[in-house]
């Protein structure tokens, strides 16, 4: 779970060990570029960079060739996210995706248009929502991405250009709270119905997870 980043790397020769540090714990997760000779770091590596502050997404910026046009947006959706562990019901305004009526509370938008999707998190929990078919940018400069985590009682705000019409879902990044109900279908205007069809995973329950 959480977000993801899209990152260029320049390296020398040698043995090099990417680093994740998962935030608030103790665990880590490696993997190792070769571009040269050299022995393989220890599993327990921890560059010095990992300890020092932590770069919001909010601090970056989208580069020029991609960053979007400044525009008005012409659809604006209130994206509240619902939900709590006591009752795992996690949903999107309180409704919980229907996969035998995926259309049912889609959120709608249609070809060309500018959309501002705010994430309303009432919950307390992080949540990193992800939509597919797009990226999106964080706020009106802010770096394109198609992940972004919204935290507890907070509230971000993305825009995106629908230039891939289709259906496309969104959804929690946390899977276990995908899976209970936190997502919704991105799609042209549709007539709700068991005749929709659309691609999503069938897989239902609790998960294991947080």
């Amino acid at each position: 779970m959480g977000e993801r980043y899209d990152v260029l790397v320049t390296l020398s020769d040698g043995v090099f060990p990417p680093v994740a540090l998962a935030e608030g714990k103790n665990a880590t997760g490696m993997a190792v570029i070769r571009t040269g000779s050299g022995g393989t770091p220890t599993a327990t590596v921890r560059p010095m960079e990992l300890g020092g502050t932590i770069t919001a997404a909010s601090q970056l910026r989208a580069a020029d060739d991609v960053r979007l046009a400044s525009k008005k947006a012409d659809g604006v959706h209130r994206i509240e996210l619902t939900g709590s562990m006591m009752g795992y019901d996690w949903a999107i305004v309180g409704r919980r995706f229907d996969v035998s009526n995926p259309a049912a509370h889609a959120i709608t938008v249609e070809e060309g248009q500018r959309v501002r999707l705010d994430f309303v998190n009432t919950t307390t929990m992080w949540h990193p929502m992800h939509l597919h078919g797009h990226t999106y940018q964080l706020g009106t400069s802010g770096p394109r991405k198609d992940t972004t985590i919204v935290l507890p009682k907070q509230t971000v705000s993305v825009f995106f250009d629908d230039d891939n019409p289709g259906q496309w879902m969104l959804h929690c990044h946390n899977g276990c709270h995908g899976e209970a109900g936190m997502m919704a279908l991105v799609a042209p205007g549709l007539t709700p119905g068991p005749t929709t069809h659309t691609r999503v995973n069938p897989r239902r329950g609790r998960c294991r997870c947080r």
